[in-house]
């Protein structure tokens, strides 16, 4: 004969995530604004840093990439943002020292290497880094506030 039980039928149990716990019920929104705010601060202080990267904000914040990732949703991520900053830096230096290389000015604001500076030009400015150059003050002023 069988036992009752105290655990809900199988057809009952799921493992689907249960859609009121998807943040956690502790973490209050201003939080999570605080989060986001203490990580511009470290972005903007820190972007020239090779090494300064979503994993390392998230440890510098001690919060889990994700907890990181939840500040920042609705809007552009804390990648975007980086690259971004590192972009913009890059874009006004480069206008105001145009004999310098771009791989030397990349490399001084924080990019590890060269592909991933002009792979950046090319998804958030649509332009090579020699028009990125050229067209410093459209780039600097528009673009890259989004």
């Amino acid at each position: 004969m069988a036992q009752p039980s105290d655990h809900p039928p199988a057809s009952q149990t799921s493992m689907e995530p249960d859609e009121r716990c998807r943040t956690y019920h502790y973490m209050r929104s201003t939080d999570l604004v605080a989060l986001r705010e203490q990580c511009l601060a470290l972005v903007e202080s820190h972007f020239k840093n090779p090494e300064v990267s979503p994993p390392w904000l998230a440890r510098k914040l001690f919060v889990s990439r994700r907890q990181l990732d939840r500040a920042f949703s609705g809007g552009p991520g804390v990648a975007e943002i980086l690259g971004r900053r590192r972009l913009r830096q890059v874009v006004t230096m480069a206008a105001r020292n145009p004999t310098v290389a771009m791989s030397v000015i990349a490399a001084h604001c924080g990019y590890g290497t060269y592909e991933t500076f002009r792979s950046q030009c090319h998804r958030y400015l649509q332009r090579t880094p020699r028009e990125a150059r050229r067209d410093h003050r459209t780039v600097v002023g528009v673009e890259l506030a989004a």
